[in-house]
């Protein structure tokens, strides 16, 4: 077992340089960015503009999804050339409403049953967004920008 857990880890450098890894990094990367950028939004408008927390969470979720799938088309998964509305955009988007559904629905549960702060819906709300990144990851990678193989030679 000891032996499994150090060779994992000898190996983990040389998977993460691999396309996969990078791209992963590149992916934790736009999310750890889009978790600063929602967090800001959310605090800034609950103490700020004394919202209540699901307006808050709405806007800072709506506001938010626009640069993660920009960034995570062109530089996560690099792809060029016109937006694919019905294969990228669409899809996207309702990952995005997934995460929004999960999170407006758990910050609205902890805000109503407890009396709690703006911190407590701020962590709220990463929590719920943490379930689903991993999901994220592999449905972008494997489904929504999935690269086209070159057909084999014969």
């Amino acid at each position: 077992m000891i032996s499994l857990m150090s060779s994992a880890l000898t190996d983990l450098p040389v998977r993460l340089r691999s396309g996969q890894g990078a791209k992963l990094i590149r992916f934790g990367a736009v999310s750890a960015f889009n978790v600063i950028l929602g967090q800001i939004l959310l605090f800034t408008t609950q103490v700020a503009l004394d919202w209540p927390a699901v307006t808050a969470n709405i806007f800072a979720v709506s506001v938010g999804a626009v640069p993660a799938y920009l960034l995570s088309r062109y530089w996560v998964w690099e792809k060029r050339g016109k937006n694919q509305i019905m294969k990228e955009v669409v899809p996207f988007w309702t990952l995005a409403l997934i995460g929004f559904a999960l999170s407006t629905l758990a910050v609205w549960y902890v805000d109503t049953r407890w009396d709690v702060g703006p911190l407590a819906v701020n962590l709220t709300n990463l929590g719920a967004f943490g379930t689903v990144w991993v999901a994220k990851f592999s449905i972008l990678d494997r489904v929504l920008f999935r690269s086209e193989e070159a057909p084999a030679l014969p």
